[in-house]
């Protein structure tokens, strides 16, 4: 009788309910097989406890507009089955759930006669780079330290064989093969010192031009600024061009509807951190809706209390009347005057908005803009 009244005295602690473990379960399960390519049907499990209520039409009254409203068929085919629709919303899985190797991610969905493709892979490897020292980029002096150099964004019609795409050699060949210009906040300061320890030296007879030896000119643009707006691709790319009109504006109103998008992608092309004075980057992302597409490429550039520029390329495209519109922003600006927008008064990283391109842009004075349009009238 003691060792029963001794086990009294231990009760069993609180656990987690076994009918949250069930739903929590039946979440997983759902979710897994709205991923699976062809899926979207999933099966209730045997040890459920519970059914999700089902509501008769019956007995259900009139039905509102809403109820009633018939959903349009969706007009995209995904071309990639490694990147297949998303059972819930039929947008393109990016990136793929299945895993494969190499590391490589190649999405495509068309809509009427375009077709959109990504592809995204690591920085490139020592091979890569040195072709790309050697032979493609031979004039620059050095090269960004990580270099996506297979990533690319394409928009493609397929029928009048015309398209424009974004990638990262070409964004390069932009760059300046001479002196920026700019320079770190420091030199200035390293300069007027090594110039003050020379006539300190006296007794250096050597007759060497100290003040011209020590400037620093280099044979490219060190900050990798390039005013890049696209590749044009196609059997077709000489036939058709752009036309510059500044009266034009991208439909905002069209570009704020709420529409669900069906095709996102971002990739970064290069990045530099101009050894630890900044931040030198292009990256290109896109976005695709039922009737229109909006692709962004941004190159932001950052050093340090010297400079802040942004350079914008926009590609507006409406699928139903083949309108191509692209859009061309530059902005540029001191760094501490932008930095005196900021309001730092109780921020513990007062410089944190810096590196916000978007806000960088919104702040930054814009020093140039240029819309073009064009059609695919023969």
């Amino acid at each position: 009788m003691s060792e029963r009244q001794d086990n009294k005295k231990f009760t069993r602690p609180g656990g987690i309910n076994t009918i949250q473990v069930d739903a929590a379960r039946q979440v997983h399960m759902r979710t897994m097989q709205a991923r699976i390519p062809g899926g979207g049907s999933t099966t209730q499990s045997s040890t459920s406890r519970y059914k999700v209520p089902q509501t008769t039409m019956s007995n259900s009254g009139p039905r509102t507009p809403t109820a009633s409203r018939m959903i349009p068929p969706a007009r995209h085919i995904c071309n990639n089955p490694n990147n297949p629709p998303c059972a819930n919303c039929g947008g393109v899985i990016i990136p793929s759930p299945k895993a494969f190797l190499p590391l490589e991610d190649r999405p495509s969905m068309s809509i009427n006669n375009w077709t959109i493709s990504s592809k995204k892979r690591p920085i490139l490897n020592a091979e890569e780079l040195h072709n790309w020292e050697t032979k493609e980029l031979r004039g620059l002096g050095a090269l960004p330290e990580m270099i996506f150099g297979n990533n690319f964004i394409r928009v493609m019609n397929t029928e009048h064989k015309w398209g424009i795409e974004y990638n990262t050699l070409d964004a390069l060949k932009m760059v300046a093969l001479s002196d920026s210009g700019i320079r770190v906040a420091h030199s200035k300061a390293w300069l007027d010192s090594k110039l003050q320890q020379q006539q300190n030296n006296a007794e250096d007879s050597s007759g060497i031009d100290m003040e011209n030896s020590l400037k620093i000119v280099k044979n490219y643009d060190w900050t990798y600024s390039t005013e890049y707006e696209g590749t044009v691709v196609g059997d077709n790319k000489d036939k058709y061009s752009f036309k510059v009109d500044n009266n034009l504006t991208l439909p905002v109103d069209k570009l704020s509807k709420q529409d669900k998008i069906l095709y996102f992608d971002e990739m970064v092309l290069f990045e530099d951190e101009l050894a630890d004075c900044g931040v030198s980057m292009l990256n290109v992302k896109i976005r695709v809706m039922n009737e229109r597409l909006l692709l962004l490429s941004r190159f932001f550039l950052r050093v340090d209390d010297v400079l802040l520029r942004v350079y914008d390329s926009r590609i507006y495209v409406e699928f139903d009347d083949n309108i191509v519109m692209r859009e061309i922003k530059k902005y540029e600006g001191n760094y501490n005057d932008i930095l005196a927008k900021h309001h730092i008064s109780h921020s513990h990283d007062p410089k944190a908005a810096l590196r916000d391109s978007n806000w960088v842009a919104e702040h930054t004075p814009i020093i140039d803009r240029r819309c073009e349009v064009m059609t695919f009238n023969d």
